[in-house]
Formats: structure tokens, C-alpha cells, sequence
């Protein structure tokens, strides 16, 4: 069905390009974009970038050297000078504080990721859906084109003989410019479609992807459970995750900057050559910060703002998260009842075969043209109608997956 109906589309790429035709499944689209999105390998660094900065935050100060005190007017062995190493050490192990942040922080960036691919998952399967439902309706519409075609290749050859009248012909005529004129339009529609699946597959640009129908059944709204569809998000969703460990890369923070109210200490020794009584003194030194001044109040204050707001934000996220859970869930539940209530409707199964039996009659004169194009149009809106439930249908589905955080089974 797929093939037939996009022979007019695939025509028209090839008049312009050379274009390769990649046929895919759902799922083979899916391994594609995992393996393939280019933002998806870019947010996969943040991970890389939080391991490097939890290894900086453990690594100790450098060390110190300093030389002073060189007689620049002395030459020989006698010439003064001393030198000074010096190692600043933390009383309060704020390394190891800070650490702890930064591994907090790694998680986060982990979750941000896992974000990340929610969400292009949602865009790539909505891509797919409208995909397929503008491949069917090329199909519905092409299907009309070769039905018209042909009335009028009859209508042609009836009206060279003197049978019928100018202007019935030139009413199939432009019926099926208009026709044609819509299929340039899908066609438009369709090339949009194929720029977003193809940015998100990374793939060549001169690529045509044909998507194969998933057959695969949903599940009934009736089987799936609403209280533990919305147990499993707040256990999943990375965007609650994330406002849950702000919570506690704040709480880890207050540890840090309240470490930085105990003052280094720095260890040193010196080598003083030709500078006081004795030709080569050897020394040992310790510095001591005073905390007069600086006691860090202000960025422990911060700390402590930040984790108050990220509290109220990891509330607020729980409230909408089971409100988005609801809102998704009935939405679903409803295309499933009206897609569901409509398949049953025995007319839907016979379009096909009355827009045949249609064209048998009115090429044999036994109905009007008026009568024709009124089954025309109905025959293009119910086919159309049916098509826009099946495709909500799926992106009901998939926003359901999306408000839940994973796939549902």
C-alpha cells in the first residue's frame, strides 16, 4: 500500500536528485537514532566532563617554590640566595566535601542525559507517526488519481464521439487538478517530515526514508492502571530525579562552603644560603589564615537559599508530574474508545470497493458526476478521518510513555 502510494512522490525526487531509498521499521529507526544522534552523543559527554571534574576535586594544591633574596652584585660561591617550598594543607578535608558535590553532580548529568533522551525519543516517534500517516494518505489520494484517470480516459473517449458533453468532461478534468495540486502539497508537507527524521538520524541528506507500519497492538487504557502508571514516574522520571538531587547537591554544598570557614594551614621548608649568621641555615615553616575578616557567610547563605527553591521546585514537579500523568492518560483513553468504536463501523471496510463499484457506474451512465464527486469527497474524508485517529492514537500512546519516564509494556 506504502509502495503504490508514493509512486508520485518518488518521482518527484528523483527528477530533482539522486536519492537512495531506505525502507525501516520502528524499531530499526530507534537503533539508528541510539546509535547515531549526534546531540544525544554530545550530552553523553557531560557524563565524561563530571567524572573529570569529581577526579579534580580530590587532587591537593600544588606545591609552592620560591626563590628570593639573590644577590644580583655577588658572583662566585658566595653568592646569597634562599628558597622557600611550601604545601597548603586543608584542616577541614574540603576536598573530600568538595567531591562529594561534584559526585552529586555527576548523577545529575547522568539524569540530564536520560532527559535528553526522553525527549528526543518523543520527537523521533512522533516523527515516525506523521510519517506514516502522510505515506497512507499519499496512498488514499493516489488511489483517487488512478480511479479519476481512468473516468476520464473513458469520459475522453465517449466525448470523441459525440456522447457527452464538454463541460462534464472539464468537470473530471479539473477534479483532478485539484487532486494533483494536493498531492504537490502533501508532497511539501512531506519533505518537512523527512528533514526532521533524518536530523534526528544523522543520516545522508539526499536519503529517502520509507517507514513500515508497526502492526503491533496497544494496549487497552482499560488494562493499564492509573495509580501505578504515576508510582512508576515518580520512581523514573528524570526531571523528578534531577529536582531530587538538586535537593542534595545543595544540602552537600552547605557542607562544602562551611568547611571554607576553617582556615588552611601551610607546611614549608626553606634553604637560606649566605643570608644571616650561619652560611647555610635550613628552616621549617607554618602559615596559618586568620578568619578575621571572610567567615564565608555569604555563599553559605546562598547554599542554603538554593536548597530551600529546589525544594519547592522538586514539589512542584511531583504535582505536575501526576497531573501531566492524568491529563495524558485520559487523553490516550479516549482516541483508544473513538478509534476503537469507529474500526466496528462495517462501511469503513467497504471504501474501497464502492469507490470501484461508483466508477463502474458512472462510466456506464448510471449515476451523475455530481453523485461521483460527493462519493469522492466522502470516500477522502472518512479514509482521512480514519487515518488522523490511528496516527493520535500512536501519539497519545507515546505521550503516555513520555509522562510516565519509560516505555510501557
Amino acid at each position: 500500500m506504502i509502495k503504490s502510494g508514493l509512486v508520485t512522490l518518488f518521482c518527484f525526487w528523483f527528477a530533482t536528485i539522486i536519492a537512495q531509498e531506505l525502507t525501516l521499521t520502528p524499531s530499526q529507526i530507534e537503533t539508528m537514532f541510539l546509535k547515531q544522534n549526534l546531540e544525544l552523543i554530545a550530552g553523553q559527554m557531560n557524563v565524561s566532563i563530571a567524572d573529570a571534574a569529581i577526579a579534580e576535586a580530590k587532587v591537593w594544591d600544588n606545591p609552592e617554590l620560591s626563590i628570593n633574596d639573590i644577590n644580583v652584585w655577588e658572583a662566585g660561591h658566595e653568592k646569597q640566595f634562599s628558597v622557600e617550598l611550601t604545601q597548603m594543607i586543608s584542616l577541614s578535608a574540603r576536598r573530600a566535601k568538595l567531591a562529594n558535590v561534584e559526585k552529586v553532580g555527576k548523577e545529575i548529568a547522568i539524569k540530564q542525559f536520560e532527559e535528553l533522551l526522553r525527549g528526543t525519543k518523543l520527537d523521533l516517534r512522533t516523527s515516525i507517526a506523521e510519517i506514516v500517516y502522510m505515506q497512507n494518505a499519499l496512498s488514499v489520494i493516489e488511489n483517487q488519481k488512478k480511479f479519476l484517470e481512468d473516468v476520464i480516459s473513458g469520459y475522453q473517449t465517449q466525448y470523441e464521439k459525440g456522447n457527452v458533453a464538454k463541460n462534464e468532461l472539464l468537470r473530471l478534468q479539473i477534479a483532478l487538478f485539484a487532486i494533483e495540486s494536493e498531492i504537490n502539497d502533501t508532497q511539501t508537507e512531506f519533505n518537512t517530515l523527512q528533514k526532521t527524521l533524518k536530523n534526528l538520524l544523522a543520516v545522508e541528506p539526499k536519503t529517502v526514508i520509507v517507514v513500515t507500519e508497526d502492526k503491533s497492538n496497544l494496549p487497552s487504557p482499560v488494562a493499564l492502571n492509573l495509580d501505578t502508571l504515576t508510582e512508576i514516574a515518580l520512581n523514573s522520571r528524570p526531571d523528578l530525579q534531577i529536582a531530587m538531587l538538586q535537593n542534595e547537591y545543595h544540602k552537600k554544598d552547605i557542607i562544602y562552603q562551611k568547611s571554607l570557614r576553617t582556615p588552611d594551614v601551610s607546611l614549608g621548608v626553606n634553604y637560606d644560603r649566605y643570608g644571616g649568621v650561619w652560611n647555610n641555615f635550613y628552616g621549617l615553616g607554618v602559615g596559618l589564615q586568620i578568619p578575621i575578616f571572610n567567615h564565608n557567610k555569604g555563599a553559605i547563605k546562598t547554599a542554603q537559599i538554593q536548597l530551600k527553591q529546589s525544594e519547592l521546585l522538586a514539589e512542584q514537579g511531583q504535582k505536575t508530574l501526576q497531573n501531566e500523568i492524568v491529563e495524558s492518560y485520559q487523553n490516550y483513553s479516549n482516541a483508544y474508545v473513538f478509534l476503537e468504536r469507529n474500526l466496528k463501523n462495517p462501511a469503513l471496510s467497504e471504501l474501497d470497493q464502492m469507490l470501484e463499484v461508483y466508477t463502474k457506474n458512472l462510466l456506464s451512465r448510471n449515476i451523475s458526476i455530481v453523485e461521483y464527486m460527493d462519493f469522492m469527497d466522502s470516500y477522502r474524508s472518512t479514509k482521512e478521518m480514519l487515518l488522523k485517529s490511528q496516527k493520535d492514537l500512536k501519539l497519545q500512546f507515546e505521550q503516555l510513555q513520555f509522562s510516565v519516564g519509560q516505555d510501557i509494556k
